[in-house]
């Protein structure tokens, strides 16, 4: 995690606490609402630069930044913070094309999929799934079964098992570590070898780091530079330069 965010995690965390009392057991939304209540851009690591507008939508808060027609939803751990994609969201609003969603993923059925519906609602035509540790495992499993479906996802370090992604036919990126105590390498190969879809790609780095850990570590520059491109080769007809 970048370190000028471990400052907002304990606050994150209590909101989300304190927000999850009102919002378990409800039914997910398919447009979203401005709120001016939930927890404040802090608690995403977000400053007024990144310009973001506050969303609430199937129970869940979260933070829209940019105004592109192709969504991104970011979808946390289960440490609950979006403050997990610190590093990853200064080069995702570098593109004009894209809208991102930072959330606090709560592991609740249909979260992934109220998200993706959200971004649709508010003009985006193409919709990128991208999900960390817990949330990666999660956004396999709802890639694999969303109407429409996705565009494409990437799972970092997702606890996947085989049995996850069997009807999994979207383009799909995994990154993961060789000796990640939670999805060491050689269940990453095990898992990416029963994905179905024909465009699948799989990078398995050295060390134990875990999800979004990968962006902040040795070959955090090759990490981000294979989700970059990724996200701007699934990006449908709409042309993102690569050089962005």
């Amino acid at each position: 995690m970048s370190p000028r965010c471990w400052g907002t995690v304990l606050t994150s965390l209590a909101l989300t606490i304190a927000s999850s009392c009102t919002t378990a057991g409800s039914t997910p939304a398919a447009t979203a609402s401005p709120t001016s209540s939930g927890p404040p851009e802090s608690a995403y690591c977000l400053a007024p630069k990144d310009h973001a507008r506050a969303v609430h939508f199937g129970g869940l808060d979260g933070q829209v930044i940019g105004s592109g027609p192709i969504g991104v939803v970011l979808t946390n751990g289960s440490s609950n913070t979006p403050c997990e994609f610190a590093t990853l969201l200064p080069r995702l609003e570098a593109i004009s094309e894209f809208r991102t969603l930072l959330y606090f993923y709560q592991a609740m059925p249909d979260s992934i999929a109220a998200a993706a519906q959200m971004l649709r609602s508010q003009g985006c035509h193409w919709v990128l799934l991208v999900g960390q540790s817990l949330g990666g495992a999660k956004t396999l499993i709802a890639a694999a079964n969303l109407k429409p479906p996705p565009d494409a996802a990437i799972s970092l370090s997702g606890e996947s098992t085989t049995d996850d992604v069997r009807n999994l036919s979207i383009p799909t990126l995994i990154l993961a570590s060789e000796q990640d105590h939670f999805f060491p390498g050689a269940t990453a190969r095990q898992v990416f070898a029963a994905i179905p879809a024909v465009d699948k790609q799989l990078k398995v780095f050295p060390g134990g780091l875990h999800g979004a850990e990968l962006f902040d570590g040795p070959q955090g520059e090759e990490a981000l530079g294979l989700v970059m491109s990724f996200l701007r080769a699934h990006a449908s007809p709409v042309a993102v330069s690569p050089t962005q």
